[in-house]
């Protein structure tokens, strides 16, 4: 079993003997892939599932049954792991061995979609059985019992599209809106009772075990008028139980009933009187467990309340908290927390009466998570960022909207590369319209033109940007601009406009220099080479070339030495130089595997290609694009992608393969369409001509190929424009 279980109690959990069965049954079931347990808050949804899941992982039922236990249950709560399509990605690399986690790893930071990388996961668990326990699941859905969040949707419906994935025992509320192709794969089990009258009668004894409240020798008809009021949903027992406890008069269990004749069953009434019942000093304590929302230590409650309350006996209030059944102690990693509605009444009730405490605890619970994040040079994966993300969730609760925008700028940038920029987008939508300062909002632009880069439409990211480089005047936002100017710098160079992509990527370079940022310059360089070189301006390519290889002389780097040879080989493709095209690709496919970066992969492969059909190596060149297809689907990159396929067409055609050919260029259509590319065009003119190849029609083969010569003039990532027209001469030969 993974992670930490989202119930307790489940020693003094009851009956719902059917519900088991049902579940043991459904999960038997193959083509069953969602097991949702619904039901109102309190009914016992978390203790049924916890108790269901724990059957399953040891294959042990009530009443002696044996089931084969699955190879891994993963708990995942929104009040304790949290319910993301990235924490259940990462927690299920656990799963698998290292060489797999890794290859997956990267594939997570790539642009690919979140259905595709979920597509991925489940192909890579293909060989294991497991299940997911998704709690309190309403809390992610929207109006329309549809996720928020649609990398949860996505994953999901990958999820039921998928024969060997992990099965889902989901508890909600609300049941979660499936499209109706999927009504097949989703079995419910709805509680719409509390417990039964004997287990009822049972619970509320055991909550009294040393029947100091009367309640474990009260006769059965009490207890049972007392389960009564509460409709026997096991959460009331237990508030019941913890009021009796704590009751300053001493009253009998039947006198305290007639004292509370407005309880009839609803719990959160209940659950309020018992949280005004505490004195201040536990309210304060409770108040802080309900700003952080998920398990703390001792330590980060004291930490909390030090300069607001250093009287308070935190240890103690904690422990008639717990006592009470308004906290809960979690002994393995010795942390607090409440109840999710707890949380609720308490979060509620502290905003209503002191709504300047609330925000002092939002900011309190912010430093401290503050003070547990890791240096950059530590960051590994996204949640290598979590203390900084629930920094800014407190922040942001505090209403300290510009020191959250001005936090998000620190990391927004390592997520977007890592493949969360949905992430980054979804902080930036709780931050607009709430900034006031101009370095906030300048951040906030940035960080949101950036996700919007990798995510589309790139319409939209450059009118972020745009505005973005309007604000960054300040000396103080060098390092801001220097990122702005590279965005639009590369948008330019991909959309053909080289001259605004040759000025910004300049600036952006000369930027980073000043301030020392050794990656941020390399990175600036090789892209103004390219767009020199796009431009059929080889020498300012190869001065450009010249400097990156000064800085890698200096910075003794391998990212900055790959660099340096992808802008050497674009710049001799347009010199036609093949042996010094394919050195250079060699080394900077070399150096990318040696810096662990491999974004560019695709590309460097692709120039390797070109150079070896310059060359007259068609089989090796074929292998090379092969390659470069590959390394560019693992990032999730259609645009190397889509110039591979491309060059494998023209490749094949040499060949003789005019059927392959066809296919390949119509896969790089398909690729180009995919990325919105201005080459589209020369794609679609490349199927034509190899349609024509296939029916034999030499006429129409010359005109496609002399289109074809027009449409890639100047860009060194497709083979050369002389080519086609070469051909094109040939096939007009009597």
């Amino acid at each position: 079993m993974l992670n930490e279980r989202p119930a307790f109690g489940i020693h003094s959990f009851k009956d719902r003997t059917g519900e088991l069965q049902r579940i043991r049954a459904l999960f038997a079931d193959p083509p069953v892939r969602i097991i949702s347990v619904l039901g109102r808050r309190g009914i016992g949804k978390s203790l049924l599932a916890v108790r269901a899941a724990r059957s399953l992982a040891e294959g042990a039922w009530p009443g002696g049954e044996r089931t084969e236990p699955p190879d891994a249950v993963v708990f995942f709560g929104e009040r304790t792991t949290g319910i993301t399509f990235e924490q259940i990605f990462f927690d299920c690399l656990r799963l698998l061995d290292q060489q797999e986690a890794e290859r997956l790893h990267r594939m997570w930071g790539s642009r690919r979609r979140p259905a595709d990388k979920a597509c991925e996961l489940f192909d890579a668990m293909t060989h294991l059985q497991v299940l997911f326990l998704l709690d309190n699941l309403e809390e992610l859905l929207d109006d329309e019992d549809t996720f928020r969040e649609p990398d949860l949707t996505e994953m999901v419906q990958a999820l039921l599209s998928h024969e060997s994935a992990p099965r889902l025992l989901i508890t909600s509320q609300v049941p979660l809106a499936l499209p109706a192709r999927y009504s097949r794969a989703e079995r419910r089990i709805v509680l719409d009772d509390g417990l039964p009258r004997p287990d009822s009668i049972a619970l509320l004894r055991e909550l009294d075990g040393d029947g100091l409240s009367g309640i474990r020798d009260a006769d059965d008809e009490l207890l049972a008028e007392t389960a009564g009021r509460v409709y026997g949903v096991p959460r009331g027992l237990e508030l019941i139980a913890g009021a009796l406890q704590d009751d300053a008069g001493m009253r009998s269990l039947r006198e305290w009933l007639g004292d509370t004749a407005a309880i009839s069953g609803v719990v959160d009434e209940l659950a309020q009187r018992r949280y005004r019942d505490l004195n201040e000093h536990h309210k304060l304590v409770m108040d802080v467990l309900a700003v952080f929302g998920t398990p703390v230590p001792l330590a980060a409650v004291e930490w909390a309340l030090k300069p607001l309350a250093p009287g308070i006996q935190v240890d103690s209030a904690l422990r008639r908290l717990t006592r009470g059944f308004l906290a809960r102690a979690n002994r393995e990693d010795r942390t607090y927390s409440l109840l999710p509605m707890d949380t609720d009444i308490a979060r509620a009730d502290l905003i209503r009466r002191a709504p300047l405490l609330a925000r002092r605890l939002h900011r309190r619970a912010a430093d401290w998570h503050a003070r547990s994040a890791k240096p950059r040079e530590e960051w590994r994966t996204p949640q290598d960022v979590s203390p900084q993300r629930r920094e800014l969730t407190h922040r942001m609760l505090a209403e300290d909207y510009d020191e959250a925008a001005l936090l998000l700028d620190r990391f927004a940038d390592f997520l977007v590369w890592q493949g969360s920029a949905s992430a980054v987008l979804s902080i930036c939508t709780g931050l607009a319209g709430q900034l006031t300062r101009r370095q906030a909002r300048l951040a906030y632009l940035v960080a949101r033109g950036h996700a919007q880069f990798a995510i589309g439409p790139l319409s939209d990211s450059i009118q972020l940007l745009d505005e973005a480089a309007s604000l960054a005047r300040a000396p103080q936002d060098a390092a801001c601009l220097q990122r702005i100017l590279f965005l639009l710098g590369d948008m330019d160079r991909f959309e053909g406009r080289s001259a605004d992509a040759a000025q910004r990527l300049r600036r952006s370079a000369d930027i980073a220099s000043e301030l020392g940022m050794v990656e941020e310059h390399a990175h600036a360089l090789l892209c103004l080479s390219l767009a020199h070189s796009y431009a059929d301006r080889p020498d300012l390519g190869l001065a450009v070339a010249a400097e990156l290889s000064e800085l890698a002389g200096r910075a003794g780097l391998p990212i900055v030495r790959a660099r340096e040879a992808n802008a050497l080989a674009c710049a001799y493709a347009t010199t036609h130089d093949w042996p010094l095209v394919a050195r250079a690709a060699e080394d900077s496919i070399a150096a990318y595997d040696e810096s662990g970066i491999p974004e560019a992969l695709g590309f460097s492969w692709n120039t390797l290609g070109i150079a070896r059909l310059g060359t007259g190596d068609l089989v090796p060149a074929l292998s090379a694009f092969d390659t470069g297809v590959q390394c560019s689907a693992e990032v999730g990159w259609s645009l190397p992608e889509a110039v591979c396929t491309f060059n494998q067409a023209w490749a094949l055609w040499h060949l003789g393969r005019a059927a392959e050919a066809e296919s390949s260029a119509r896969r790089a259509l398909a690729a180009y369409r995919r990325c919105g590319s201005k080459d589209e065009d020369a794609a679609a003119t490349l199927c034509e001509a190899a349609a024509a190849l296939r029916a034999d029609n030499p006429a129409r083969i010359v005109r496609a190929l002399e289109r074809l010569a027009v449409l890639v003039a100047g860009n060194p990532d497709l083979c050369p424009a002389d080519w086609f027209l070469a051909e094109a001469d040939r096939m007009r030969a009597p």
